[in-house]
């Protein structure tokens, strides 16, 4: 059973890779606009909905914002290390970054977590999955756009003006807030955040279908050890200094952080010239090699 879901979650992410792949091999498709709606319409709209139209429990919610932040520095720190041991340029530690520091926790990990914990787990995952989305939207953007002669000030700048940033902001704001969503707001931002994922996926397919892939072998190799072994292996250490062993909260987070790379950091790769084809790579991997390490977590769990 557990298998059988994994696949039924997996699967449909091929499909439209496979989909994508045909498109970017055959047809003359600008994969540049293509990412740029995805950036600044479909992406916020899917955003914005799932946030202001999540479960979230506040009562977990610092724990949680406390577990993300710093799985994330320790993360960034030990790649940073590796950098320095390695003789890592910038952009290939940036790129590291954005191809192993960030799950897929939403599309990937909510009906793996569902399917084994039920809504009680489902209510801790989404709580993780907004601060995911929040440090993907902050953090990946910095990465991304952090090319060596770029001046802090203006990846800052650049930040706090993309559209998934600000659509998660102004969703956290009126979430805690307790402001009502009008219903044609909701139902627009429902529409064009389904979007996001089919159209991502494609994308993926059209990048991939213009890649080496030998070229890249080294470092779609060493990413996806960091993404499914390290970054899981500190989150389990963090873990254990958090919550009570054996609790659900450990469960389903461990889970979370166990996902291969997200998707959406493909997006700002190719946004902002940071190797979008060693980032679409490395999630295209680290995906298909979860197919046996989820599984095998599970059964632990």
């Amino acid at each position: 059973m557990i298998f059988t879901e994994i696949i039924n979650v997996i699967l449909p992410v091929f499909i439209l890779l496979g989909i994508g792949f045909f498109v970017g091999k055959y047809m003359d498709i600008n994969s540049k606009s293509v990412s740029d709606l995805c950036i600044y319409v479909f992406s916020p709209a899917l955003f914005f909905h799932s946030v202001t139209t999540s479960s979230l429990d506040l009562g977990d919610l610092g724990k949680i914002v406390l577990f993300a932040l710093s799985l994330f520095l320790l993360f960034a720190v030990l790649v940073k290390l590796l950098g320095l041991l390695f003789g890592w340029t910038l952009s290939y530690q940036n790129t590291m970054m954005l191809a192993s520091a960030f799950p897929n926790t939403g599309n990937y990990g909510l009906p793996i977590v569902f399917f084994a914990f039920g809504d009680e787990g489902m209510a801790i995952a989404i709580i993780y999955v907004v601060m995911q989305s929040l440090l993907m939207n902050s953090a990946g953007i910095f990465y991304a756009s952090n090319h060596e002669k770029t001046p802090r000030k203006d990846i800052f700048i650049t930040i706090v003006r993309m559209p998934g940033f600000i659509a998660i902001t102004i969703g956290l704001i009126i979430k805690i807030a307790g402001i009502a969503v009008p219903e044609a707001i909701g139902n627009a931002t429902s529409l064009l955040g389904q979007a996001a994922v089919p159209v991502l996926l494609t994308l993926l397919g059209i990048t991939l279908a213009s890649i080496q892939i030998k070229n890249v072998l080294k470092f779609i190799g060493t990413a996806a050890i960091l993404k499914l072994i390290a970054f899981p292996a500190i989150g389990l250490l963090l873990l254990t200094l958090l919550y009570p062993a054996g609790s659900l909260e450990s469960k389903v987070l461990l889970i979370a952080v166990a996902t291969p790379a997200a998707a959406t950091t493909t997006l700002l790769a190719i946004k902002f010239d940071m190797n979008p084809d060693m980032v679409s790579s490395a999630m295209f991997v680290s995906t298909l090699a979860s197919i046996i390490t989820i599984p095998i977590l599970l059964l632990v769990l």
